[in-house]
């Protein structure tokens, strides 16, 4: 390969070492446009090995270009057909269960194994789940054109349940089956759907705030809970006024906190960590060694804010035990990441910002992340 496949015009070899059990490391220069170069080398390795072997072109620790190639075997994930949309039928339907009942419809007992129906306590619950459940659609749809566009292909979504007394549902886990072309197109797929649901749940927070002002309420809420979120609190003034802090709780719409609690799992999964849209973000603008390096603060952070913040604890737990990492190799990741999508990819990395610092602005680290009101 180092005299078929690679060649001065593209990647110019200066040594060769086994990469794992059954890979090949390249190191050299790399010469002209990283993408020209992906697409010549890739051309010639298929010319000279046929569709067994994968070609990619990444960053050493030292920041220097090298190829790696690997059997496709030894990258490509395999799952039993049917298993995935199996699981993903299975968790779906329990996150509904538990969405119902953080609603306040008491469906089941998990503990005790019993199950109850309620019409009048199901259909109250209703709003407030359908809303919910829109938002979490709305941020795998958003995933999924993304992927299209990019003609890339996704596993059925796991969505996680929760229904510990704070969310229905912590969001979903999503696999992108395909090889990732680049950097852009992973930041692509990754920001479209917290971008999407993000947008649908202001939506809804907004709507729900209105009618909470017009006297429109149903969910009472702790008005501490208003200075846990910049943006709740924002709102939460110009629904209340200064009575908002002058008294113990508030009653609001359920819309209103549905639309909150979806902001808040958008706002999380764009922490820059693991496998969450926002450590596939991260790495898409800044570079695998970059995303390394804020991955371990992120959970650090995380750690420290879940002495004192239950919501903090369970993120942590999730991402250590589902979606630790690390990201899948995009096939070039030497090529930067196209302006329009970075644009969009630092919106996204923004949210957390607006949705999870206190109100008024107070940065201390003790705060941790909000919990979501324990009403909903």
């Amino acid at each position: 390969m180092r005299d078929t496949v690679f060649s001065f015009d593209s990647f110019f070899v200066q040594s060769v070492e086994n990469y794992n059990a059954d890979g090949v490391l390249f190191k050299g220069n790399l010469r002209g446009d990283p993408a020209a170069a992906y697409a010549k080398l890739s051309a010639r390795l298929k010319e000279q090995l046929g569709e067994r072997y994968k070609l990619y072109l990444l960053e050493d620790q030292e920041e220097k270009p090298v190829a790696v190639v690997l059997p496709v075997d030894a990258v490509k994930t395999r799952v039993a057909p049917g298993t995935e949309a199996g699981l993903a039928l299975l968790f779906g339907a329990t996150s509904i269960a538990t969405t119902l009942n953080i609603n306040g419809a008491e469906l089941f007992n998990a503990a005790l194994l019993t199950v109850g129906w309620e019409p009048e306590a199901a259909a109250a619950a209703l709003p407030g789940t359908l809303a919910f459940l829109a938002i979490m659609a709305t941020h795998e749809a958003g995933h999924w054109v993304a992927a299209k566009r990019q003609g890339l292909e996704l596993a059925p979504p796991l969505l996680i349940p929760a229904g510990l007394g704070l969310l229905g549902s912590f969001g979903a886990i999503t696999r992108i089956k395909s090889f990732v072309p680049d950097r852009t197109a992973l930041a692509n797929v990754a920001a479209a759907g917290p971008l999407a649901s993000s947008a649908l749940a202001a939506v809804i927070m907004l709507v729900g705030a209105g009618l909470t002002a017009q006297g429109v309420g149903g969910v009472e809420l702790d008005v501490a809970s208003f200075r846990e979120s910049l943006l709740a609190g924002l709102l939460g003034n110009a629904m209340f006024g200064e009575q908002l802090f002058q008294s113990d709780a508030v009653s609001t719409n359920p819309l209103f906190v549905a639309g909150w609690a979806g902001l808040i799992i958008n706002a999380i999964n764009m922490l820059p960590v693991g496998e969450l849209d926002g450590g596939r973000v991260f790495l898409s603008l800044c570079g695998r060694r970059a995303a390394s390096r804020m991955g371990a603060v992120a959970l650090l952070l995380l750690g420290l804010s879940g002495f004192t913040n239950s919501l903090a604890l369970f993120w942590l737990l999730l991402v250590l035990t589902l979606q630790r990492g690390p990201i899948t190799p995009c096939d070039n990741e030497l090529s930067p990441i196209a302006g329009g999508t970075k644009a969009a990819a630092i919106a996204a990395l923004v949210l957390p910002l607006l949705v999870l610092l206190p109100f008024p602005f107070d940065l201390s680290f003790t705060n941790g992340l909000p919990d979501l009101p324990p009403t909903f």
